[in-house]
């Protein structure tokens, strides 16, 4: 069988692959310990949600000024 060699590690196919012979558990885990370490790109929200929570606190502010004007504008031409 033909295994494209950029795959053999796939997630995919891990199981398949140790299953048929192809890789072994001890090249997987060879394969695993020498990837990487990319934690420091680890997505995180709660992080992200802080900083729009300080940002988003001005933009409501300001946002809310505006329709408090823009409010008052649209009453006084509804009563002509």
């Amino acid at each position: 069988m033909h295994t494209d060699e950029g795959k053999k590690f796939d997630k995919r196919n891990i199981e398949r692959n140790i299953k048929m012979g192809i890789i072994t558990q001890k090249d997987y885990e060879t394969y695993l310990s020498k990837l990487p370490d990319v934690s420091d790109k680890l997505y995180n929200p709660g992080e992200e949600l802080m900083v729009n929570v300080e940002e988003g606190e001005s933009k409501k502010e300001e946002q809310s000024e505006g329709k408090k004007k823009g409010a008052k504008k649209r009453s006084k031409g509804k009563g002509k």
